[in-house]
């Protein structure tokens, strides 16, 4: 028996008509009444009546039809859930992420992809910039976004792309001096005690911080008190002051305050990193082509791939 058969079958039952399933099938007469006989020589029964008017099931014919329905429903959802797992429109993405990067890409790609490709899990891994490299390399998430080190070394197994750059601007208690300024002299803050996130090997904000201090002309005098978020809520106690990306601003809440730097503010880049030399599935390769507004994901390479911030 074949799911052309059956297909064939239940045309005629619901048209009651050979000419007629002929024609909704796009299809000759011949083929299809042989098709048909084949049908019932392989059931062993008859299935249809024939007379002057059409066809009519016989009671086997009825029973058949219930479950050729039945079966084609099954083989036409197999088909498209099949499809749409091959076109990336469904399926699980495994994100590891920073966790200052939730203060300004992240939600508005995870706002997006769920516009986008409402049936795609995205399974979410906060964790330090160290362990998100970490969980794509051993392959536990399929892509990681963390923030790029100022001179972000070429990685041999991991494809890295900029998603999004933002300057750098200056967090400071708002009851600071500088803190009601429409520009942050950084030179100025120079006696101050600057709070940054825990140095790690991969943590790009502590080295961003201390690039653009010496850029301003003096060695700052850092204290590490942990997280992005730490550091902002310590500096809203009026512990310090520290540097940060824009997005800071959005979390300082009544103690802080975030105020642009005065010329030429360096920028952190926040990037997109997966383990190269495995297939991305098809949903890894439609949440790339959204992250970097391109047709095609394959720009990831050695070379970082940079895309100006819009």
């Amino acid at each position: 028996m074949e799911l052309r058969q059956l297909r064939y079958f239940v045309a005629v039952a619901e048209e009651r008509s050979v000419t007629r399933a002929a024609a909704r099938l796009h299809i000759t007469q011949p083929p299809l009444s042989a098709q048909l006989a084949r049908l019932e020589h392989e059931v062993g029964v008859p299935l249809l009546g024939r007379h002057n008017r059409g066809v009519e099931l016989t009671e086997a014919g009825e029973e058949l039809l219930v479950h050729a329905r039945r079966l084609l429903a099954g083989v036409d959802a197999a088909t498209d859930a099949v499809r749409r797992v091959g076109q990336g429109r469904t399926g699980r993405l495994g994100l590891a992420f920073v966790a200052a990067s939730a203060w300004s890409v992240l939600p508005p790609l995870l706002a997006q992809l769920r516009a986008d490709l409402p049936d795609v899990t995205v399974d979410l891994v906060q964790a330090g910039p160290d362990e998100v490299v970490e969980h794509v390399r051993a392959g536990r998430c399929d892509l990681g976004l963390v923030h790029l080190l100022p001179q972000p070394p070429v990685d041999r197994d991991l494809d890295v792309a900029v998603v999004d750059r933002e300057p750098l601007v200056a967090v400071l208690p708002r009851a600071h001096p500088m803190a009601s300024g429409e520009r942050a002299d950084l030179a100025s803050l120079a006696a101050e005690t600057f709070l940054a996130p825990t140095r790690t090997p991969r943590g790009a904000l502590h080295p961003h911080l201390v690039a653009a201090c010496r850029l301003a002309g003096f060695e700052p005098d850092v204290r590490e008190v942990g997280l992005a978020q730490t550091v902002v809520a310590f500096v809203g106690a009026g512990l310090g002051v520290s540097v940060l990306p824009a997005s800071a601003g959005s979390v300082c809440g009544e103690g802080a305050v975030a105020v642009p730097l005065r010329l030429n503010a360096p920028v952190v880049e926040t990037a997109l990193v997966r383990r190269r030399g495995s297939a991305p599935s098809p949903v890894t390769r439609r949440f790339l082509r959204l992250a970097m507004s391109t047709p095609e994901p394959d720009v990831l390479g050695p070379a970082l791939a940079r895309r100006p911030r819009s």
